[in-house]
C-alpha cells in the first residue's frame, strides 16, 4: 500500500546551502536587503491609500544604512510596512516564503491588479544573503497599525530566537554583526582574508560603490550619514577664510540617478539621456543615437539603447565587452547580458528592464527561456528599423554611423541570415563610379541596359581594388562594380546571392556573363584558336599553380589577372581563412591573358615560332607574379621575382 509523505529538510544544512551556494558575489546582500526595504515601503504606501492612519505622520520614505566600524556592524533601516510576530515567523523563520509574493497574490485575488505596487522580491531567500558576511543578524520590526514590535535574532545555524516587545517605530531595522577578519567560520574553506580583506562593509566608500552598482535606481532614497570637513561660515553663508576646517555629519543620498527609462520618452530631455548614457557606459562622449521604447502585451519590458559616437577599441577583439545591462524592476541584475542583443549590434550600449525574465534564485543569471530570444529578436528589429529610418531621413548621420560600425553590422549576414533582406536595405558600399557611399538599391537603379547582374570585387584595401585589372572591362563599358575591402564582405555576398532580382556576381570569378556583349561567339573562337599554342604551353609550365590559362574578357590595359572558378574560393577569402589559422586546401585559380596586350602578343609569336623556348618558363613565372601583385597578394619568392625583372630590364636595354 503506497503512501504520500512530505519531503524532510535538514534546516541547518539548507540554510548553509543558502549562504554559501546561491550567490556568486557577496556584495549582493546589500542589494537584497535594500530591495526588501523598498518592497516594504511600497506596501505601506499602497495600504495607506485606503488607510492613511497607517503612516502615522511618517511619510518621508527612506532606506537608511548605518555602518559602525567600532562595533563592526552594518544596519539597514526602513519605515515600510513592517511585520507582526506571526509574519516574522512565517516569512523570516520559513526559508523561501516570500512576503512580497503573498502580498501580490492577495491583491490579485481581491481583483486589485491595476495600480498595485511593483514589488521586487520573488523567492523569499534574499534576507538570508546577510549571513554571507554576518556571524549574527538581529531584526527589529513593527507592522503599521500594530500594537507590538518584534525582536528576532539568529546566528545562521538553523535556529533563531524571537520575542514580542511593547513599543517600537513602524518599519524594520536589520543589524548585521559582521564577521571579524581574523575569525573565519569553521565551514569556510577559503582564506578569510581572500574573501573579506579587499574592502570592509563598514567603509562608506565601499557601501557607496555597491549601492551605486546594484541599487542606484531604487524608487526611494538610500541614505547614509557621512563625514564632511569644511570651514565654518558667517551669517551670510560665506566661508571664514582664516578659520580651521571642522568635521560635521551630513546625510548623503547614495542612489543619485533617476530610472528615467521608466518614464515616457517624450518626458525625457536630451540632456537627461546624455547624462544617463555617460553614467552607464563610462563614455565621455555623447551618444550618437538614442532608442527608448516600452513593449506591452504578452511581453512587458522596457529598452533604452544608445549608439556610441565612436567604435570601442575592443569591438573586434576575441572577447569584447558586449551585451546590455539587465534590471528587474529597477534593480541591477547583471552587467553584460549578451543573450539580449544580436552579436552584430554588440557595440550598442543600454539596458533592458523586465519583470518577466526568469532568473536563478540568486537573481544573478538569466535562465534559458523563450522570452529571452524574443527580446533579442525585438531589439534586433528595433535597431534595424532605426538604421533604415536614419538612412532615409538623415543620410549624413547614418553614413557617419556606418563608417564606425558598418563592418560589425555586416556580420549580421552570418549571425542572423533570416534578416539578410533587412540588412541589405541598410548596407552602404563604395563603387567604381560613385564618389561617396551608395546603397545597394542605388547601385541597382544605376545598372546599364542589358546588365543582368550586380558585380563586386573583394580585396584587402580600397586603393588596391580601385586599380584591380579585373575591373578594366567594367570601366570601359561604364558598368558599376561594388568595391568590398573588408573580410566580412565575403560572408555578406555569400549570404546575399541576389538583390532586386539581380544576381550578385564576382568580377573575379567564373565567366563574365550578365554584361552587354562586345564580341560575337565566332570572334571569340577565332582568338582562342590563334592563342592556343601559348595558352597550352603556359598551362603546362604553371600546372602546379593554376587550374587553367585562358584569354580574358576582363582586361583592356593589363597583361594578366587571376580569377577563381565559378564555384571556387576567392583569393581574399583564402587569405582571410589562412590568417585565422583555418586549414585551407590548395586553391588553383585561372590565369587570364589580355589578347590585345603587346606583351601577350609577343609571347604568342614566341610560342608559335618555338613552343619549347626555355624563356617561356621564366616569362610564365613573371606573369604569375604580376597577377598576384596586381591583386595585392604576397609573392611566393619576391627575391626571385626581382631578379627576373632586373634580367628582363637588362635585356631590354641591350646588356
Amino acid at each position: 500500500m503506497s503512501e504520500t509523505r512530505q519531503f524532510q529538510a535538514y534546516t541547518k544544512k539548507l540554510l548553509d546551502l543558502m549562504i554559501h551556494s546561491i550567490y556568486a558575489h557577496k556584495d549582493v546582500f546589500v542589494r537584497e536587503l535594500i530591495s526588501n526595504a523598498s518592497d516594504a515601503i511600497d506596501k505601506v504606501r499602497f495600504e495607506a491609500l485606503t488607510n492613511p492612519e497607517l503612516l502615522e505622520g511618517d511619510g518621508d520614505f527612506k532606506i537608511r544604512l548605518v555602518p559602525n566600524d567600532i562595533d563592526h556592524t552594518l544596519t539597514f533601516s526602513d519605515n515600510g510596512i513592517g511585520m507582526s510576530y506571526d509574519e516574522v515567523i512565517e516569512h523570516i523563520g520559513t526559508i523561501a516564503r516570500s512576503g512580497s509574493e503573498q502580498f501580490a497574490e492577495r491583491l490579485k485575488t481581491a481583483g486589485g491588479e491595476a495600480g498595485t505596487p511593483d514589488l521586487i522580491g520573488q523567492f523569499g531567500v534574499g534576507f538570508y544573503s546577510a549571513f554571507m558576511v554576518a556571524k549574527k543578524v538581529e531584526l527589529w520590526t513593527r507592522k503599521a497599525g500594530s500594537d507590538h514590535s518584534v525582536h528576532w535574532v539568529s546566528q545562521g545555524d538553523g535556529e533563531y530566537t524571537i520575542e514580542k516587545l511593547e513599543s517600537g517605530r513602524r518599519g524594520t531595522t536589520i543589524t548585521l554583526h559582521l564577521r571579524d577578519k581574523d575569525a573565519p567560520r569553521e565551514d569556510d574553506e577559503e582564506d578569510v582574508d581572500e574573501i573579506y580583506n579587499q574592502e570592509s562593509y563598514t567603509d562608506t566608500w565601499t557601501l557607496k560603490r555597491i549601492v551605486k552598482k546594484y541599487s542606484d535606481f531604487i524608487a526611494f532614497p538610500v541614505v547614509m550619514d557621512t563625514k564632511k570637513w569644511e570651514k565654518p561660515k558667517d551669517a551670510e553663508g560665506n566661508e571664514i577664510a582664516d578659520a580651521e576646517t571642522v568635521e560635521s555629519t551630513v546625510q548623503e543620498t547614495l542612489n543619485t540617478s533617476k530610472a528615467l527609462w521608466t518614464r515616457q520618452p517624450a518626458s525625457v530631455t536630451k540632456e537627461e539621456y546624455i547624462e544617463f548614457y555617460k553614467h552607464i557606459s563610462r563614455d565621455w562622449q555623447e551618444p550618437a543615437e538614442t532608442l527608448h521604447f516600452h513593449v506591452e502585451g504578452a511581453q512587458e519590458w522596457t529598452g533604452l539603447l544608445f549608439f556610441p559616437e565612436k567604435a570601442p577599441f575592443d569591438l573586434f577583439s576575441r572577447e569584447p565587452r558586449r551585451g546590455l545591462q539587465l534590471y528587474i524592476k529597477r534593480v541591477f541584475i547583471a552587467e553584460d547580458v549578451k543573450e539580449l542583443i544580436p552579436d552584430h549590434f554588440r557595440f550598442v550600449k543600454g539596458l533592458v528592464d523586465s519583470a518577466d525574465l526568469p532568473l536563478n534564485v540568486s537573481r544573478e543569471t538569466v535562465q534559458h527561456d523563450r522570452l529571452v530570444p524574443l527580446i533579442k529578436k525585438r531589439i534586433g528589429n528595433k535597431l534595424l528599423s532605426h538604421c533604415k529610418e536614419l538612412l532615409e531621413k538623415d543620410r549624413p548621420r547614418y553614413e557617419k554611423l556606418w563608417e564606425e560600425f558598418g563592418m560589425c553590422i555586416k556580420e549580421g549576414f552570418h549571425y542572423e541570415p533570416a534578416q539578410k533582406d533587412k540588412l541589405a536595405e541598410i548596407v552602404l558600399v563604395k563603387t567604381t563610379t560613385a564618389s561617396g557611399w551608395s546603397t545597394l538599391a542605388e547601385v541597382a537603379e544605376r545598372k546599364k541596359e542589358g546588365q543582368t547582374a550586380l558585380y563586386y570585387l573583394t580585396g584587402d584595401k580600397i586603393e588596391v581594388l580601385q586599380g584591380a585589372p579585373q575591373l578594366e572591362v567594367f570601366k570601359k563599358k561604364g558598368v558599376e562594380v561594388l568595391l568590398l575591402p573588408e573580410a566580412v564582405d565575403e560572408i555578406m555576398v555569400g549570404a546575399l546571392s541576389s538583390f532586386d532580382e539581380l544576381e550578385l556576381k564576382s568580377a573575379a570569378r567564373g565567366e563574365l556573363d550578365g554584361l552587354p556583349e562586345s564580341e560575337t561567339k565566332e570572334e571569340k573562337a577565332e582568338k582562342n584558336t590563334t592563342f592556343g599554342p601559348l595558352t597550352e604551353r603556359l598551362s603546362k609550365l604553371l600546372g602546379d599553380q593554376v587550374s587553367q590559362v585562358r584569354l580574358s574578357d576582363r582586361l583592356t590595359d593589363s597583361a594578366v589577372c587571376l580569377v577563381a572558378d565559378q564555384d571556387g574560393m576567392s583569393g581574399q577569402l583564402e587569405r582571410m581563412l589562412q590568417a585565422m589559422g583555418q586549414p585551407v586546401p590548395q586553391q588553383k585559380r585561372i590565369l587570364e591573358l589580355n589578347p590585345e596586350h603587346s606583351l601577350v602578343l609577343a609571347l604568342r609569336d614566341l610560342a608559335e615560332r618555338d613552343s619549347g623556348d626555355e624563356r617561356l618558363g621564366e616569362y610564365a613565372e613573371m606573369l604569375m607574379d604580376q597577377a598576384l601583385l596586381a591583386e595585392g597578394a604576397p609573392l611566393k619568392n619576391p627575391a626571385r621575382f626581382a631578379q627576373r625583372v632586373a634580367s628582363a630590364m637588362a635585356a631590354a636595354v641591350g646588356h
